[in-house]
C-alpha cells in the first residue's frame, strides 16, 4: 500500500520544481534590468512598474478567484493551464519591443501564475500531516531563491550566448513542456483523511470573498499577519533594481552582478527558508503564537544588516557578509506566514487565504515596494544624489520595519485564540 506521508513529501518536491520555475520566470525580467532599460528605452520607474504593479495587479486579482477555483476544481489540471500560459508569454516578452508590450505580457504571465501556490499549498495542506505544514511551506517557497538565483545565474550564462530575447524564449519553451507533465499528478481529496464530507462542502466564488471578508473583521491575527506580511515584503520590492545598483553604483560587470546576485539568493535564500522553517515550528511546539513570535524576532536582528549592505563598498569582507545574510533574510516569512493564514480559516478556505496573503504580499508589499524605490531612484538622479539608487532602496525599506510590531503583537493573540475545527 502506498504511504500517503510519502506521497505527500514526494508531491512536495515536484511542487516545489514547478514554483522554482514560476520565480525564475518572473524573475527574468530583473536578471536583464540594464540591458532591457536600454534596449527599450525606459526610464527606471517605468521598468519597476513592469516588475511590480502592471504584474502583480492581475496576479493578485485573478489569485483571489484562482484561490476559489483550487477550493472547487480539478487542481493539477489548473496548475497545467496557468503553467503552460504564463510560460507561452514569458516566450513572447522576447518579441517585445516597447513598454506596452512587455506590459500585455507581464498582465498574462501574472494570470497564469496566480493559479499555481493557492493550488499548491492547498494540495500540501490536505497530503501532508499538520505539524509539518511550516515545514512544507517553507520547502515550497525553496522555490523563491532557487528560481530566482537560477534566474540570474541562467541570464549570465545565456545572454551572451542569446541576448536577453533569445533568453527568454528558451526558458518559456521550458515551462510549456513542463506543463504536460503536471497533467500526470493526482489531486489528494480535499482535507485529507480526517475530516467530514460536510467539511469538504466548497462554496461558490462569492462565498469564498464573503468567508475571508468575514475572517479578517472577526480574526485579529489573520489581519495583523496580512499586514506584517506586506510590510516585511515591501523592502524586496526594492531589490527589482538590485543589478542597476552593482552595475551602475557597485562597479560591477552586467554578467558578474547576475551570477553574484543569483549565488546570493541561491545560497542564503536556501539557508533562510530551511532556518525560518525550522525555527517558526520549533517555536510553534511551544505555542501556537511561537511561529510569529520567531519572524518578529528575526527581523528586529537582520533590518540593521541589511542597511549594513546598502552602505558598505565591495571592497571589505562586510559586505558580502551583509549581503548573504540580507538575502537570507528575504526567505524568513514565508513558512511562516502562509502556514498562519490556513490556521485561521476553516478548511474549504485554505486556497482562497493563500491568495488573499499573495495580494497582501504581492501587491501592497512587493509591487508597491518596487513603484516607490523606481519613483524616488528616477527623483534622486534628476536632483544629482549620489548613489541616488542606494538610497532609493534605503528610503524604501523603512515601512517594513512594521513588521516588527505587527507580528509580535499577533504572536501573542494567536497563543490566545483556540485553533478552528480542522484548521492547518
Amino acid at each position: 500500500m502506498t504511504n500517503p506521508v510519502r506521497t505527500g513529501y514526494a508531491l512536495l518536491a515536484g511542487l516545489t520544481l514547478l514554483n522554482v520555475l514560476n520565480f525564475a520566470d518572473r524573475f527574468l525580467l530583473v536578471s536583464f534590468a540594464n540591458s532591457i532599460i536600454t534596449d527599450l528605452q525606459l526610464t527606471k520607474f517605468q521598468f519597476t512598474l513592469l516588475t511590480g504593479i502592471v504584474f502583480s495587479v492581475f496576479y493578485v486579482v485573478f489569485g483571489i478567484f484562482a484561490g476559489s477555483l483550487a477550493d472547487r476544481l480539478h487542481r493539477p489540471r489548473l496548475i497545467a493551464g496557468g503553467l503552460a500560459l504564463w510560460s507561452a508569454l514569458t516566450g513572447a516578452t522576447g518579441l517585445a519591443v516597447n513598454f506596452l508590450q512587455v506590459g500585455l505580457a507581464r498582465v498574462f504571465i501574472g494570470v497564469g501564475e496566480a493559479v499555481l501556490t493557492p493550488a499548491a499549498l492547498s494540495m500540501l495542506a490536505d497530503r501532508l500531516p499538520r505539524h509539518r505544514h511550516g515545514l512544507a511551506a517553507a520547502i515550497y517557497y525553496l522555490g523563491i531563491p532557487i528560481g530566482v538565483g537560477s534566474s540570474f545565474i541562467f541570464a549570465s550564462v545565456m545572454g551572451p550566448i542569446f541576448g536577453w530575447r533569445g533568453t527568454f524564449m528558451v526558458l518559456g519553451g521550458v515551462g510549456v513542456a513542463a506543463a504536460l507533465l503536471v497533467l500526470l499528478l493526482r489531486d489528494p481529496p480535499r482535507g485529507g483523511m480526517q475530516i467530514s464530507a460536510e467539511a469538504q462542502t466548497i462554496g461558490s466564488f462569492r462565498e469564498s470573498v464573503t468567508g475571508l471578508w468575514r475572517a479578517m473583521r472577526t480574526t485579529p491575527v489573520l489581519t495583523m499577519t496580512l499586514f506584517g506580511s506586506a510590510s516585511a515584503i515591501f523592502v524586496q520590492g526594492a531589490s527589482v533594481l538590485d543589478i542597476v545598483w552593482w552595475v551602475n553604483e557597485r562597479g560591477y560587470a552586467e554578467a558578474t552582478a547576475q551570477r553574484l546576485t543569483g549565488q546570493l539568493f541561491l545560497f542564503g535564500g536556501i539557508l533562510g527558508a530551511v532556518v525560518g522553517g525550522i525555527g517558526a515550528d520549533a517555536m510553534y511546539k511551544r505555542g501556537r503564537g511561537g511561529r510569529l513570535k520567531f519572524l518578529a524576532i528575526a527581523y528586529i536582528i537582520v533590518a540593521p544588516i541589511g542597511l549594513t549592505f546598502r552602505l558598505t563598498t565591495p571592497d571589505t569582507p562586510l559586505f558580502y557578509t551583509a549581503a548573504f545574510i540580507g538575502a537570507a533574510s528575504f526567505m524568513l516569512p514565508y513558512g511562516t506566514t502562509y502556514a498562519t493564514v490556513q490556521e485561521c480559516v476553516p478548511v474549504n478556505l485554505r486556497g482562497a487565504s493563500i491568495a488573499l496573503l499573495n495580494l497582501f504580499s504581492t501587491l501592497i508589499g512587493h509591487a508597491f515596494g518596487a513603484a516607490l524605490a523606481g519613483f524616488l531612484a528616477d527623483r534622486f538622479t534628476a536632483s544629482g544624489m549620489d548613489e541616488p539608487v542606494t538610497w532609493a532602496i534605503v528610503m524604501t525599506g523603512i515601512p517594513s520595519l512594521a513588521a516588527i510590531p505587527l507580528f509580535w503583537y499577533a504572536s501573542k493573540l494567536h497563543a490566545r485564540t483556540p485553533p478552528l475545527p480542522h484548521a492547518a
